[in-house]
């Protein structure tokens, strides 16, 4: 697969329009929605206008940390 065109729909949402790189034999083609939904490592300059969770596993490491 490999992707043709994207479009960030919002900043944690894009769609992407793929195709199969087999085009002669395959011809598959489709649109895709891609989502952040948790951050794994927070960034070092975050988005104050994005709202992004943090990942159940960063939450434990980050309260493991703390205590």
């Amino acid at each position: 697969m490999r992707i043709r065109n994207s479009v960030g729909v919002t900043p944690l949402y894009r769609e992407a329009w793929i195709h199969c790189t087999n085009e002669v034999e395959c011809g598959f083609r489709a649109k895709m929605g891609l989502e952040l939904i948790h951050t794994t490592c927070p960034s070092a300059k975050p988005n104050p206008e994005v709202e992004l969770p943090a990942a159940p596993s960063l939450l434990a490491k980050l309260l493991n940390e703390a205590n």
